[in-house]
């Protein structure tokens, strides 16, 4: 984790430390202690805490009191909810997007996709990772509805940090490049029915393929 040398260092702090929990930097189950982050991330220890505690309450933390603090192991049925409650969402953003897409915007998943395609190629795996969560994070933006980003993102942060654990040797790979695939030619028909059918089935083959080689 690199230094923090700039104000609003509660926010940083708290930015930081999630983002090392959702990628393995800090691994499940690593005790972490305030003093050690405080020194890695060049900050007082007071931010530190806060961003500790409020990590708690999104469970990335957990703690017991005068024993540990450390980071929350990782929780397949937590997972799996998560998971099927995303599919449900994103099948909404698809609803909305496939009203008012235009070609730009079908250029621009397409692009997407392709990046996607590219890094499985090159096999590089968190490349892949990044492409593909840039490609459904387009969907959602496409929809036009805030409240819909609002409540996407934390769920959607908890399916991350799992991926990022499992995406190296058990990614979906093509069937998931295809699914997309699918899913664009869909939505530049405006197939809705087909569209959302694409988004379902590529949340729910990713959730099976992981359920089966997670360990």
């Amino acid at each position: 984790m690199k230094k923090i040398e700039r104000s609003s260092m509660r926010l940083h702090a708290y930015e930081m430390i999630k983002k090392a929990i959702i990628t393995g930097e800090l691994a499940p189950e690593r005790r972490v202690r305030d003093a050690e982050l405080s020194e890695l991330l060049g900050i007082s220890r007071t931010p530190v805490r806060e961003a500790i505690l409020r990590l708690e309450d999104e469970a990335f933390i957990v703690s017991k009191p005068n024993s540990y603090t450390m980071v929350a192991p990782i929780d397949l049925e937590e997972v799996r909810e998560a998971y099927t409650i995303v599919a449900s969402l994103e099948a909404l953003a698809v609803r909305e997007t496939v009203k008012h897409c235009n070609q730009t915007d079908i250029k621009m998943l397409v692009d997407l996709n392709a990046e996607y395609e590219r890094a499985l190629q090159r096999k590089q795996s968190i490349e892949a990772l990044e492409a593909d969560l840039a490609f459904h994070n387009e969907i959602v933006h496409l929809a036009k509805n805030d409240t819909l980003i609002k409540i996407l993102t934390p769920l959607r942060d908890k399916i991350v940090r799992v991926e990022y654990h499992y995406f190296n040797d058990h990614s979906p790979k093509e069937k998931s490049y295809q699914e997309h695939e699918r899913m664009i030619e869909a939505m530049r028909q405006k197939n809705e029915s087909v569209a959302v059918k694409q988004i379902q089935e590529n949340w729910m083959n990713s959730l099976e393929h992981l359920l089966k080689n997670y360990k």
